[in-house]
């Protein structure tokens, strides 16, 4: 079955047709990229990108929505001290937040400024992906990997959400092309000191690139010793030096960043059961298609399941030791990382390995995957043994690739059954609509939760009422139990809205409930707020 003409022309070109699919990524990511609201971490990149010191000591006192948003919210230009300084406490490695801070400063200090970055970073990720593609199926199989890595819901999801993770997917992709290329490609030079600007941006991007940096030194011992071709392997030398200067430039931040660490905050404490450790190596690079988006899974993992098989299928007409290196070379992409983790887990009783923004760096391999078992469906009548097998063979690819482009359509419509919610703080902004819609404008607002917490109320609120009073409450800041608010600060207050963040905190929440009761008798709760009032308020 030919292609259409227009389609067939547009193929040809290969700078046109891989741009078009990068414009077709970067469109999915943008749509609806504000609809839903900013969840906790999304404010603490506001934060940390805008170098908003943290208080040393908590605040009871009362402010205004718009004091909380110019003192940790409002941009400003980057200061690299003052960085350094947060990051001490913020665990995280500083290039995503030298990036967005000018980007902010640019395309604005909102949400569709802060995930528009990452919608452009996730969108780019179909370059390297196209490449790999291409190094290993010919060129279809690149433009096919490149469409799958712009149609997938996971990469879609990470795209739209203003952290590091989809920098770190980019260098990612551009560290698994890079590595290829230095060990079986042409101009090995060349490759290597692009290897070492990817490893670089990946280490300094996120800390779990190393579980990446992990499976590019297993392979390559592997390869080594397979092949005896070490002189490829010392193309790698610059990535080798620039990761050993990288690491004496940040690790006195990193040390005090191990001292003030609270990893029961971190990193979930407690090792799971051997079963889901067991199923991790298997279920992981299926959720790294399909999201945590459950009608998405139903579709994607019975539909990557049928890809594997035929991506794995012996190949004709295709030298062996070539085909070991492609299988080689994904297998270790997708395992040998999430093996590490594991390991991690154990050592530090942790289970990280489970999480999949922790086990997303594997993604780029599946889109591999899955585009060289669609361009293996494209292959040519002598494969397929008669012209109709051929024909049915495409006819199912192009099938594929429609119901692919509907998901992704699907997953970006705002409601949708598609979209991922999974990390989204159970939409914030309606909660705030709805207590301005009730609210007064002297009515005071009281948050329970982390330092994010009030910030998050403080970003909407100073949108639509900037001067509404809050004062906000942690029953345990920076590892201290602290003293809730002095009772005169609400005397001039009639009624009093509890604001809670999450439900992870009920002892804490349970104390403020019970202190605001003892000076305001009557309480209704709706809409996950609870309102107290005086008898005067009534």
């Amino acid at each position: 079955m030919p292609l259409p003409p227009v389609i067939g022309k547009i193929s040809q070109n290969e700078p046109l047709t891989v741009s078009l699919i990068v414009l077709l990524a970067l469109g999915l990511r943008l749509i609806n990229l504000d609809a839903t609201s900013l969840w906790i971490d999304e404010i603490y990149s506001f934060m940390v990108a805008n170098t908003h010191v943290y208080p040393t000591q908590l605040d009871t006192t009362i402010h205004s929505a718009s004091d909380f948003y110019q003192r940790f919210l409002n941009w400003q230009p980057m200061n690299l001290d003052r960085l350094l300084a947060l990051l001490k406490i913020n665990v995280h490695m500083p290039l995503y937040y030298l990036l967005v801070n000018p980007w902010l400063g640019w395309f604005g200090n909102d949400a569709v400024g802060l995930r528009s970055f990452s919608a452009l970073c996730s969108a780019l990720l179909v370059l390297p992906v196209f490449g790999l593609g291409k190094a290993m199926g010919g060129r279809q199989a690149g433009y096919l990997c490149a469409m799958v890595t712009a149609l997938l819901p996971f990469q879609i999801y990470y795209g739209q959400e203003g952290r590091m993770y989809a920098l770190s997917l980019f260098w990612a992709g551009w560290a698994g092309l890079a590595f290829w290329q230095v060990l079986f490609g042409k101009r090995p030079i060349l490759w290597g000191w692009l290897y070492a600007l990817a490893v670089s941006g990946g280490m300094l991007s996120h800390y779990m690139f190393v579980f990446f940096l992990g499976f590019q030194a297993i392979f390559a011992l592997w390869y080594g010793c397979q092949t005896q071709r070490w002189q490829r392997l010392t193309h790698a030398l610059p990535a080798a030096l620039a990761l050993g200067a990288i690491a004496l430039w940040w690790l006195p931040v990193y040390q005090m960043q191990q001292q003030g660490v609270n990893e029961e905050y971190h990193f979930a404490k407690g090792l799971v059961g051997w079963s889901r450790y067991l199923s991790v190596p298997f279920w992981q690079p299926l959720v790294v298609v399909a999201g945590d988006n459950r009608l998405s899974r139903l579709i994607y993992i019975p539909l990557s399941l049928l890809l594997l098989w035929l991506a794995y299928r012996p190949h004709k007409g295709v030298k062996a030791s070539f085909r070991f290196s492609v299988s080689g070379y994904l297998m270790a992409w997708l395992w040998i990382p999430l093996f590490l983790q594991i390991g991690y887990d154990w050592l530090k009783h942790t289970h990280i390995s489970i999480i999949d923004r922790y086990a997303m760096l594997i993604s780029p391999a599946m889109s591999l995957l899955l585009g060289l078992a669609l361009a293996r469906l494209w292959t040519p009548a002598s494969d397929s043994g008669t012209v109709s097998a051929s024909q049915g063979r495409r006819m199912l690819a192009s099938a594929i690739l429609s119901g692919m482009l509907a998901l992704a359509l699907g997953s970006v419509a705002s409601p949708s059954p598609f979209r991922d919610e999974h990390n989204k703080d159970d939409h914030i902004r309606e909660k705030i609509g709805y207590f301005l819609a009730q609210a007064q404008p002297h009515d005071l607002i009281f948050v329970n939760g982390p330092l994010g917490a009030p910030n998050l109320a403080a970003f909407y609120l100073h949108q639509q009422r900037p001067q509404q009073p809050m004062v906000y409450w942690i029953s345990r800041y920076q590892g201290e139990a602290v003293p809730l608010p002095a009772p005169t600060l609400f005397k001039p207050y009639q009624r009093v809205w509890l604001f809670r963040h999450r439900a992870n905190n009920e002892r804490g929440l349970q104390t403020a409930k019970d202190y605001l009761k003892s000076m305001y008798p009557h309480l209704v709760q709706t809409h996950d707020w609870f309102i107290y009032s005086r008898p005067s308020a009534l």
